[in-house]
């Protein structure tokens, strides 16, 4: 909060939580700006309060379980800075139990449509330390310019958690907004700090989200193929967990992620598409009507799902 002179407003969102953090903060902190909210409105709908309560013309959100190093915030604002089609600049994300292991350079949309982390688990050797454009934003540690958010719109509340950015970054490319990678705004991160990774909550989330944000933003052909794997993912699932009740399955199928546990998760993602199905819809008309930007440039920001999974 010493870095920037004049003209910075910090605040605090405050999601319904009850471990005295308000409290703390405007004894240790009694220039922070608290906007409260008596229910839990998720990560996508908690940030929207906050931009929407702010009056400058950039916005910085910063997740709970970082740390910043110094000059974190002053480079992100020289960076968007540099030219006004900057819709986005995005911090680099180092793991907070090893800060030589990279969690965050910038976010990928793979070639399924899944979001990803560019970096991920990579030993930091300097390899991410050149300021880049990039397909996306972490919503972790983020500059949104508030001309991009008035222009394409904020996160999605809908989805709760999870995606959110991804489907941000998605509408962003759509309408011509760029996002810029920033090495020097370095960022310590827990990350899925609050939720656990791969938890119920985790699961539900990314899965069902991944989907929304698909039958939004992507061409026609993706939205088939995404559905139509999830359909089928979802049928071997629940058939395995029937399997599972009448014989002891082969070890491969005694996966984590194909147990019964996945199969119930999966049955409560089609549940949640059904009903909101006319509204993704009609977001996705919306989309597609305004774009600015055709299909294939986006496509070729897509990274392979198997050169991925094959790091």
């Amino acid at each position: 909060m010493q870095e920037v002179d004049g003209g910075f407003e910090p605040m605090l969102v405050d999601n319904a939580s009850t471990d005295g953090s308000v409290e703390h903060v405007r004894r240790r902190w009694p220039q922070v700006r608290v906007v409260r909210s008596t229910v839990n409105l998720g990560f996508a709908a908690g940030n929207n309060l906050g931009m929407r309560a702010a009056s400058g013309r950039h916005l910085v959100l910063l997740n709970t379980d970082t740390r910043v190093q110094t000059g974190w915030l002053s480079a992100l604002i020289s960076a968007a800075e540099l030219e006004p089609r900057i819709g986005a600049v995005t911090s680099k994300l180092v793991f907070m139990a090893d800060p030589g292991e990279i969690q965050n350079a910038g976010s990928l949309l793979l070639s399924d449509g899944s979001g990803a982390d560019r970096g991920f688990h990579e030993r930091d050797a300097g390899q991410y330390d050149c300021r880049e454009e990039v397909f996306g934003a972490c919503g972790a540690a983020v500059l949104y310019r508030r001309e991009m958010l008035d222009d394409v719109g904020h996160f999605d509340e809908t989805f709760f958690n999870y995606y959110e950015d991804t489907d941000l970054n998605w509408r962003m490319r759509l309408r011509g907004w760029k996002v810029l990678y920033e090495p020097a705004a370095l960022v310590h991160h827990v990350h899925t700090g609050s939720s656990g990774e791969w938890s119920p909550f985790f699961t539900f989330h990314v899965d069902r989200n991944r989907l929304f944000m698909i039958l939004k933003n992507a061409p026609p052909r993706m939205v088939m193929d995404s559905v139509g794997h999830f359909a089928g993912l979802s049928g071997r699932n629940a058939a395995r967990t029937m399997m599972g009740r009448f014989m002891r399955p082969p070890q491969a199928l005694r996966r984590a992620d194909l147990g019964p546990g996945r199969a119930r998760i999966h049955v409560d993602v089609v549940r949640s598409l059904a009903a909101h199905m006319p509204e993704m819809l009609a977001k996705r008309r919306q989309v597609r009507r305004r774009r600015t930007v055709p299909d294939r440039d986006i496509e070729s920001w897509f990274y392979p799902r198997d050169l991925w999974l094959s790091r």
